[in-house]
């Protein structure tokens, strides 16, 4: 038996209200008539994005976007106070696939961590999971927020820690994301509505253990990358919860991305050929693209990654875990590679080994 940690299982979880790419366009031409509706037209049409999961349906759209004084929509209390049971059933729905498909049950759960970026509250969905779920509660708690889009890694990093600590550990890892509560009404930065057409709703929940069967987690990586602060950001705002995103974040992926991981990689002795499966966030089209191309990998390598943006939109941390259910189920043979990016420009990497 080895000592380093396996996903025993991943269950996933999105809203039933699904908005579509002509969904999207029409809402985005609503909200903000004073943009140039072929710009908007050719955004929609090109960000990898033909549906998208959101807790709210279109009427509720409608107030969320439109309450409010000066036009900017509810305000970030008004729209937090949605996040809760929202958040409660997407992750307890996760969960309780995660339960069934690995045979485990909550009474086996030592060790609770959870992720999310776009909701804030104590307490928080960590309480709300352990009574929906009847957790013991004794269960040892963390919650990692705030990190954006690779914080499904650092979850994993963190799970790991903590079944390496103790090899008779069973860890909850719990990824929530409600980015629907903070859609924005901004005619002036157009990455703001780059971000009203990716993001979406969506929850996944991951169970690791000790064992033999199941793909392991055998080691982790991170990197923030220098002078790039400014290129991606997530802040609270007065109407919501702001992105920042740079068009030029791909390309700093493109250009920085092979040298980190090859030399990290080579302190274990494998190179980028070695690597028999890419898992990478979906953090938009162009993202996936600089990926591919920082790395030479061959068209198709993503096609995991660009089914999950297709279908489910950009979940943020939830995002990753989704593509990772999608890899094992194809069983690769050799190890894989998860990586993410996020706010910083910061990136994140697991190494899973089958």
């Amino acid at each position: 038996m080895t000592n380093d940690p396996c996903i025993l299982a991943i269950g996933t979880a999105a809203p039933a209200f699904q908005v579509s790419r002509e969904l999207g366009y029409e809402l985005a031409r609503e909200f903000s008539p004073s943009l140039p509706s072929e710009k908007l037209r050719h955004l929609y049409d090109e960000c990898g994005v033909s549906f998208r999961g959101s807790v709210f349906d279109v009427e509720d759209m409608r107030r969320l976007v439109l309450e409010g004084s000066g036009g900017h929509g509810a305000t970030t209390e008004a729209r937090l106070k949605c996040f809760m049971p929202n958040a409660i059933e997407l992750g307890a729905t996760a969960a309780g696939r995660a339960f069934e498909e690995s045979g485990r049950a909550p009474e086996d759960v030592t060790h609770l961590v959870t992720v999310s970026c776009t909701g804030a509250r104590s307490p928080g969905i960590d309480h709300g999971l352990i009574e929906q779920l009847g957790l013991s509660p004794d269960v040892s708690r963390t919650h990692i927020g705030f990190m954006g889009c690779h914080a499904g890694l650092n979850g994993l990093a963190v799970a790991s820690a903590f079944v390496r600590a103790d090899p008779d550990a069973v860890v909850m890892l719990v990824c929530v994301e409600m980015c629907s509560l903070h859609y924005q009404i901004d005619d002036e930065r157009w990455d703001q509505q780059v971000a009203n057409a990716i993001f979406a709703d969506g929850a996944a929940c991951a169970l690791l253990g000790s064992g033999s069967d199941g793909p392991r987690l055998v080691g982790s990586l991170s990197r923030v990358f220098p002078d790039t602060a400014s290129r991606m950001g997530w802040e609270i705002g007065q109407h919501g919860f702001r992105m920042t995103l740079s068009p030029r974040v791909p390309g700093l992926i493109r250009r920085h991305l092979a040298t980190w991981l090859k030399a990290w990689l080579e302190s274990r002795g494998l190179g980028i050929g070695d690597i028999d499966g890419w898992v990478i966030h979906p953090g938009g089209r162009d993202i996936l693209e600089g990926v591919r191309r920082g790395l030479e990998l061959e068209s198709g390598r993503l096609v995991e990654a660009e089914k999950v943006l297709s279908a489910h939109g950009n979940m943020s941390s939830a995002t990753i875990l989704w593509v990772l259910k999608a890899h094992f189920a194809s069983n690769p043979t050799g190890p894989s590679m998860a990586l993410a990016f996020g706010p910083g420009l910061t990136g994140e990497g697991i190494l899973v080994a089958p």
